[in-house]
């Protein structure tokens, strides 16, 4: 199975040097655009695979990694009151992390703002297993969780969560098939309050992880598959900001931001690029 010649994960052993956001995406050298335009899709077969076994190669991820692969996210304080200036936080306010994961931004979260009712759900049977132990060694009794796969509304309309004020979406919508983004956000749109607002930040179009894939790793635009089976999309702000808008939500604020990064395990200083922006319910 073709993979990124360098695993990169969000904050797996990563480290900021420094930071700064912008409008538009960077600009390729004509090396770069000369590799994109040599990529050639894989099979229908091997796509049509990947898309069915999306759940169990998550599944096993976990499984293999337990929750030691991502770092908890403390940015996420900073991040929030900055993007959401009008949110009273000292509020009980009800909070979903969709697509927990293990539960890397919620339980910073519970630290920060142990007033709020907390939620939290994810496809992967094995990343809830995971966030129920941590939440039960915190002696966390305000967090509720759930196995839903969001990108099926079956499923989604059978949760029974509550609308909630804050919903976040890190790293989520990268991982499904972009057929399925637009579905994905209006089932997302049931758990969100009107007025309630949705925090995204994903990947980004050219960033260093879309440009190390190696032949044979590209699915389709701007989508490809790693070495464990799992998937990464790299988005614009245009398509993100126009998915929400025809699903119900208002922009107040999109965005890339650019991350210099070092992964001291290998040694290696590389630029992120990632999105990051804020989504009011308005219908």
């Amino acid at each position: 199975m073709p993979s990124e010649e360098l695993r990169w994960a969000p904050e797996a052993s990563i480290e900021s040097a420094a930071s700064s956001t912008a409008s538009l995406p960077r600009l390729l050298t004509e090396e770069e655009q000369e590799k994109l335009e040599k990529e050639v899709a894989a099979s229908d077969f091997l796509r049509a695979k990947l898309e069915k076994e999306a759940r169990k190669n998550w599944d096993k991820f976990y499984l293999r990694n337990k929750d030691n692969f991502f770092k908890d996210r403390h940015w996420t304080k900073t991040d929030l009151v900055e993007l959401c200036p009008d949110i009273d936080f000292q509020a009980p306010l009800k909070y979903l992390e969709a697509g927990c994961g293990v539960g890397n931004m919620l339980f910073p979260l519970t630290e920060y703002f142990p007033e709020w009712n907390f939620f939290g759900f994810d496809f992967s049977k094995n990343a809830v297993k995971l966030m129920d132990e941590r939440a039960a060694q915190l002696n966390n009794l305000n967090v509720v969780s759930a196995v839903i796969d969001l990108t099926d509304i079956d499923e989604t309309e059978a949760a029974k969560f509550p609308e909630c004020d804050v919903v976040s979406l890190i790293f989520v919508l990268s991982a499904i098939h972009p057929e399925k983004h637009a579905s994905t956000i209006a089932s997302l749109r049931r758990f969100v309050v009107l007025g309630g607002s949705v925090i995204v930040r994903d990947y980004a179009i050219y960033d260093h992880a879309m440009m190390r894939f190696g032949r044979g790793a590209k699915l389709e635009d701007r989508f490809y598959v790693r070495q464990d089976g799992t998937r990464a999309y790299y988005f614009t702000t245009d398509e993100l900001q126009e998915l929400f808008k025809k699903n119900g939500f208002k922009s107040e604020k999109v965005e890339y931001l650019y991350r210099e990064t070092v992964n001291h395990q290998k040694n290696v200083s590389v630029q992120r690029i990632f999105l990051q922006g804020r989504f009011k319910r308005v219908e």
